[in-house]
Order: structure tokens, then C-alpha cells, then sequence
């Protein structure tokens, strides 16, 4: 880490201790870590794949065969009565003009109901990958052990590793939030007249429910793979994460629930609020020495 070493006036000098007034949490070194890891992410390349395949796959291919399927096919003779009367009910507030058709009903259920907790997939994956591989990657290619030796701190050390995982994430998934429109307002477009995406419902989810589930997932992840010892332990432990998303497609699809603007907020508080205690439990629980116990165990 020369530039790194190059901030200090004394080699191996703590840098709470500097008398040269470096702060704490030395931006320039956090950036360092930050493009550090980026870089070796850009080079792996199963990583990297993930990062692609499994966006497109949520982003573009499941809207499109959907749209596909109300384009080309008859709904109603597909759904049995249980599903029919779930799909009134999720359009019952909505204007008599604004839906003519069943097909069109099913069009606007699957795009502001059930897709949303599908589309958080995107974000909860590509997130865990990414995070996963912080320490338990530094760890496999023996380089978390020079990281720790460095005179950075843990502070610094974390905080570029956060933003590490949590940029490209957000890039990935604002990515694929343009693309799934795009697939969805061309199918509403040819199918209604007009568009339909996104609503409120997509806006609360993008700006605010998903940087902070992709926050949540990240230090969930960061504190498990500075635990593990390989980068496939941490991601198998991190998949875990997933279980909530898919509980609420379940709660969906069997008329539990709806996720409306209102609980969409509720989650977003309560993730808030997980959050704090997760980046208070990531700054005290680990420290330098029991990092470098875990590299060397």
C-alpha cells in the first residue's frame, strides 16, 4: 500500500497518534481502498458476471417474457377463480377508465405488486457478491494481512469497503430500474395506450427502500467474510439475506399482504434502524487484531 504508507511521516505510526494532524478518517485513503477494490472486481471474472447475468436476468428477461405473455395470450383462461378475485383486490382503488382489460389488470398487478420484490433481488445479490468478497477475497489472495500491517484504520479500512459495495451495487441497480421500465412501458404502451411505470410505489422503492436494504446487505456481509476464510463460505452465509424477499413474495401471492407505499416506508424505517446498530456493531466488534487472527487461522 505505497500511497498509503506515503500520508505518514513515521513508518507503522498509528494514525490516531500522527502529530501531523492526518484525521482519523483519511479520505484520500479511503478513496485508495475504494478504487483498489473496485479495480480487482472489474478483473474477476465470475464476479463480474454476476454482476451482469443476474440483473439482466431480473431486469429484463422476466418483464419481457410477462409482457410477452399478456401481449400474446389470453389471461383468463390461465387463472384459476383464487387469483382472478387476488387481482381485484389489488386493483380495487384504481379508476374504471384506467384498466379494460383483464390482461391489462395483470399487466399493472405484476409491475407495482409482485415485480418490486422481485426487483430487490438486483440490489440484495449483487450487494452480497460484491461484499463477500471484501474480506474473505483479501483473505484468499493474502493480502488482507499487508492491509492490516498498514498504517490505516479500521475506520478507513471498512468505510472504503463499504463504498466499494455499495457503488457499483447502486450503479447496477439503477441500471437495471431503466431497463425494466423500459421493457415494462413498451408492453403498456402497445397494451393500453399509456405508460405505467414507474409509480410512486417504484419511486419510494428505488430512492429509499433500496440503498438501504443495499446498505443492510453489505454490512451483514462485511461482518460475515471478516469471520470466514473463503470467499464461498461468506457468500453461502450472506445468501441468507434473501429469505425475507422471497417470505414477501410468498405473503403476496397468497393474498397476506399487499406491499403499498405505506409498508414499503415501514421497512424502510425498520432497515434504517437495523442499519445503525449493524455499522455500530461493524466499527466495535472488529478490530485490527482479531482480523489478523482470523487471516492467519
Amino acid at each position: 500500500m505505497p500511497f498509503i504508507r506515503s500520508r505518514l511521516k513515521t513508518p507503522g505510526q498509528r494514525p490516531s497518534t500522527l502529530k501531523s494532524g492526518r484525521p482519523i478518517m483519511d479520505k484520500a485513503v479511503v478513496t485508495a481502498l475504494f478504487k483498489k477494490d473496485v479495480l480487482h472486481l472489474i478483473k474477476t471474472k465470475n464476479l463480474l458476471l454476476t454482476l451482469i447475468i443476474v440483473p439482466l436476468i431480473f431486469s429484463t428477461v422476466i418483464p419481457a417474457a410477462l409482457s410477452g405473455f399478456v401481449l400474446f395470450s389470453d389471461v383468463k383462461s390461465m387463472m384459476d377463480p383464487a387469483m382472478l378475485q387476488m387481482m381485484d383486490k389489488m386493483t380495487a382503488g384504481l379508476n374504471a377508465g384506467e384498466i379494460h382489460s383483464l390482461n391489462e389488470k395483470f399487466l399493472y398487478v405484476f409491475t407495482n405488486f409482485l415485480y418490486p420484490s422481485l426487483f430487490l433481488l438486483i440490489p440484495i445479490i449483487t450487494s452480497s457478491a460484491i461484499a463477500a468478497n471484501s474480506f474473505a477475497g483479501e483473505k484468499e489472495r493474502r493480502t488482507l494481512e499487508s492491509l492490516l500491517f498498514s498504517p490505516i484504520t479500521i475506520k478507513e479500512l471498512f468505510a472504503g469497503k463499504l463504498l466499494a459495495s455499495f457503488l457499483p451495487s447502486a450503479a447496477v441497480s439503477l441500471a437495471s430500474f431503466i431497463l425494466s421500465g423500459t421493457v415494462i412501458n413498451t408492453a403498456s404502451y402497445i397494451l393500453m395506450g399509456h405508460l405505467i411505470f414507474p409509480s410512486a410505489k417504484w419511486l419510494v422503492l428505488i430512492l429509499v427502500l433500496s440503498p438501504l436494504v443495499m446498505i443492510m446487505t453489505i454490512l451483514l456481509n462485511i461482518m460475515i467474510s471478516a469471520k470466514v476464510k473463503t470467499y464461498q463460505e461468506a457468500q453461502n452465509i450472506g445468501g441468507i439475506i434473501v429469505l425475507p424477499v422471497i417470505g414477501m413474495l410468498i405473503g403476496q401471492f397468497s393474498g397476506l399482504f399487499l406491499l403499498g407505499i405505506e409498508l414499503m416506508l415501514i421497512l424502510s424505517l425498520l432497515v434504517l434502524l437495523l442499519n445503525l446498530f449493524l455499522f455500530n456493531r461493524v466499527l466495535k466488534y472488529n478490530n485490527r487484531n482479531s482480523l489478523f487472527e482470523n487471516q492467519i487461522g
